[in-house]
């Protein structure tokens, strides 16, 4: 008879208790309909100052291109395209969107090949996870690795901001006034005389 094990609290061999709790914290087995796709996420980058110091809309800005990756089997990385409406229904905030995007981008978990649109053509953003392998079969760059607390604190406090003018900057042309600046509009006495 197997003696009692305080552990469980069963009368089972550790050995097998073992083998139930691997086999349940294992990861999932293939389905055919795709819904048990998984990504490991090492503990090292869970810690990592980069990922700990995320704000929430870029953590689930993070998360939505990590399953876009899922989605395609972990072989498209590198060509991964997250639309603007898919962060949004996801829960980014719409107007942080690009905020999220450069957050990542600055602490090294994401590179973004940023897109173009124009002549009635759009070219989407396209992503890469830093910690897998991209399309062609090229290791990960682990970029994130080289991100501190204190880069992490300088992207909060000051980066942030200067991100969000550059982005404003970019692609934008300065509107030029319809009316010439030298000229004055005419007041109601100067109209009343011209009459």
């Amino acid at each position: 008879m197997a003696e009692f094990n305080s552990r469980d609290k069963s009368r089972t061999s550790s050995g097998k208790t073992r083998a139930l709790v691997r086999k349940h914290t294992a990861p999932p087995s293939a389905s055919d309909d795709g819904s048990l796709r998984w990504q490991w996420l090492t503990i090292q980058l869970l810690e990592s100052a980069a990922f700990t110091t995320l704000s929430a809309n870029a953590c689930r800005a993070f998360f939505r291109i990590v399953i876009e990756h899922v989605s395609h089997a972990g072989l498209q990385n590198g060509r991964l395209v997250v639309t603007h409406p898919q962060f949004v229904s996801y829960g980014v905030t719409g107007e942080y969107v690009a905020d999220a995007l450069d957050e990542l981008e600055y602490k090294g978990l994401v590179k973004v090949r940023r897109g173009r649109a124009g002549c009635g053509v759009a070219h989407p953003n396209l992503f890469t996870l830093t910690f897998v392998g991209n399309h062609e079969g090229a290791p990960p760059t682990d970029e994130w690795k080289r991100c501190t607390a204190e880069r992490g604190r300088k992207w909060s406090e000051t980066d942030r901001k200067i991100a969000a003018e550059k982005r404003g900057r970019l692609g934008r042309k300065k509107k030029t006034s319809l009316r010439d600046p030298e000229i004055r509009p005419l007041r109601e006495s100067e109209i009343r005389r011209a009459s």
